[in-house]
Order: C-alpha cells, then structure tokens, then sequence
C-alpha cells in the first residue's frame, strides 16, 4: 500500500508590478516556494516582489524584493537589482538563503554586504526641482544597544536603522559604511553636533551625494533621518512625539 505524504501548505506570497511576461512571474513564484522549502520549517511568510522599471536611465531594471520571518532571528529582508527579471529573482531568493544560514550559525553576514552592494537599486535620475519629501514615516524606537541594533540592520537589509539607546535613552542611528559595509553609529547629541533643520538636511544630501543624512532637529533635540528614495525624490523618518506622530508633509524650503 502506497501513503501519500503531503507537505504543509508554505504561506508564501508573490506580487508583480509592471509590464513582465507570464512566464517570468510564474518563474518568480516556483522559484519562491522552492526557497521556502530549503529554508526549513522555521521560516514563515515569505513575501516576493518583483518590479520592472521603465526609466531608460537605470541600468538594472529589474527589481526583487524578498522578506522572511525566521523563528528566533526574526524578519531577514533583501532587495537587490539585476538586468533581467529571472536574474534578479535567482540573486535574491539565493541572497536570501545564504543570508538566512549565516545569521543562523554566526550571527552576521561578515563580508557578504560589501559584495551585495554591487546589485544595489539604483537611484533615479529626478531634477533637484522636481524632488519632494514622498514618504514621511514616525516611528516608535525601539530600545537597543547597538549592537542589537546593528544585528536587526544587517537582517532587514537597511541602509540605516534609527532606534533608542538601552543605555542612554539618546535617539541613535545604525548604517553601514557603503566600502566596507562595516556598522558604525551616529547619536544625536547637540554638544558634539549643532543641531540643523531639514533644509540645511537637504542641502547637506544633495552636495555630498550620499543615501541619507542624520540631524537633530533644533526643534524639540530628537533625530531625524532624510534619505533618498529611488524614485528620485526623498524619504523623511523621526520618533513619535509625545505619543503623536508628526502630523502633514514637511517642507524642504527654509
């Protein structure tokens, strides 16, 4: 007599954005549950988005995006871009699977981020005139000493990661050193750093061209984070205030 073994029914999710033929997104999702498997039963949700860029500019159109949730490590998160759509679903799921195993016996990646960097999604060209703050997010930090807070960086695959000091209290700033892709730490303190407002934030992020810049605002002390999406236009993170988080779009202009 034959048994039939079926395997669990894997919540794994896969969303499509923008012209792509069907095979490609069928691709995407066999590709996806296999990934699912070969993480193991301690995985759950998985989540794969697959975009396509039409801006002629960027030379790597395609764009994958992959989250898991692994029991004890939490959320482990990838993006990376390539040229063609089942390259950059390959690169990613892969990139996911060796992420996940090193976290699991090390707790790092150790040299890995650098060599990702090469795949990162590149910005879009927008005109300075054209840019605006499009997403303004306010979050409650969470307590963490550093490298706590470098840990939950490297799995979510952040560029910077704001948090509150379990020491201190200070509003604080995790990010990778784009070389070397070692964590380093930016605390918002207004005796080592005068504090600035979100023009001179601006200014400061368009003439050195790096992804964000860290300020205290002279407002209320707290930190704020600007950064540059890639879209082209900017992104803005800060602390919840007072248990209210900031209210409309703020402007760039002094």
């Amino acid at each position: 007599m034959t048994r039939l073994r079926h395997r669990p029914a894997l919540d794994v999710r896969v969303e499509i954005r923008g012209e792509l033929p069907r095979e490609d997104a069928e691709y995407a999702r066999a590709r996806a549950l296999d990934t699912a498997t070969v993480l193991g039963p301690d995985a759950h949700g998985l989540r794969l988005r697959l975009t396509r860029s039409r801006d002629r500019s960027i030379a790597r159109p395609a764009l994958a995006q992959v989250g898991v949730e692994l029991d004890e490590l939490g959320p482990v998160r990838v993006q990376l871009a390539t040229r063609t759509a089942r390259e950059a679903v390959d690169l990613v799921l892969g990139t996911l699977a060796g992420r996940a195993g090193r976290l699991r016996e090390q707790g790092d990646i150790g040299l890995a981020a650098a060599y990702e960097s090469a795949y990162r999604p590149q910005f879009a060209d927008r005109p300075l005139a054209q840019r605006r703050i499009a997403r303004h997010k306010a979050v409650v930090l969470a307590r963490r000493t550093p490298e706590q807070a470098g840990r939950e960086l490297v799995a979510l695959d952040r560029r910077f990661h704001l948090f509150a000091d379990a020491a201190s209290g200070r509003d604080s700033v995790v990010h990778r050193c784009p070389l070397s892709g070692a964590v380093e730490l930016w605390t918002a303190d207004t005796d080592r750093e005068p504090p600035f407002g979100l023009p001179e934030a601006a200014r400061r992020l368009w003439l050195t061209g790096r992804p964000f810049v860290c300020h205290t605002d002279p407002g209320d002390g707290r930190a704020r984070v600007l950064y540059r999406r890639y879209d082209g236009h900017y992104g803005l993170i800060e602390p919840v205030r007072d248990g209210r988080c900031g209210v409309g779009i703020p402007s760039l202009r002094g």
